[in-house]
C-alpha cells in the first residue's frame, strides 16, 4: 500500500495542482467521488462508490454519511490544543455547518490545508480556518483504522 511518504513534493504538487477550480459535478465530480479520487491517486486506497440520485437532497447527504458501511473503517483522530489539527495526512475531514455532516474532503497535512469540492467553487484547498469562516463549523477528522 502506497503511503503519503511514497507520494513527494513535485508529484504530489502535479497531482494536486491541475485539480484547482475544476468544476463539481453531481455524477462525477461531487464531494465523495473527488474524496475517492484522492484517497486512491495519493494514498493508494479504495473507497466504494456512492450513487448519488439527480433529486438528491441535504437530507439524503445526511442519512448517507450516517448509514454507509465505509465509516466503519475510519476512526474519528484526537484534536490538539487551541484547534490545532493532529490527525494523519490523508484523514477523511466530515464537515458540518451545525451538527450533522453534509459535505467531506482530504486532510492533506504537509500543505496543513483540506482539498474539496462543493457546487459553489468546485475544487477547492482550504485551511481549517478559512473552511469555519464559510460556515463548516464543525470538522471532524477520520483516519483509516489499522488493520489487524
Amino acid at each position: 500500500m502506497m503511503t503519503s511518504s511514497c507520494v513527494h513534493g513535485q508529484r504530489r504538487a502535479g497531482i494536486l495542482g491541475p485539480l484547482i477550480g475544476e468544476p463539481w459535478a453531481w455524477q462525477s465530480r461531487n464531494c465523495w467521488d473527488f474524496a475517492c479520487h484522492i484517497q486512491r491517486a495519493l494514498f493508494g486506497r479504495e473507497l466504494p462508490g456512492i450513487a448519488v440520485p439527480s433529486d438528491f437532497s441535504k437530507r439524503w447527504v445526511l442519512a448517507e454519511f450516517d448509514r454507509n458501511p465505509e465509516r466503519a473503517r475510519w476512526q474519528a483522530a484526537s484534536d490538539g490544543p487551541g484547534g490545532l489539527v493532529l490527525a494523519a495526512d490523508g484523514a477523511l475531514v466530515l464537515m458540518a455547518h451545525a451538527r450533522f455532516p453534509a459535505h467531506i474532503g482530504v486532510w492533506l497535512r504537509p500543505e496543513g490545508r483540506v482539498i474539496h469540492c462543493d457546487g459553489k467553487t468546485g475544487v477547492a484547498c482550504e485551511t481549517p480556518l478559512a473552511l469555519r469562516q464559510m460556515g463548516w463549523k464543525h470538522l471532524t477528522f477520520f483516519e483509516p483504522k489499522e488493520v489487524a
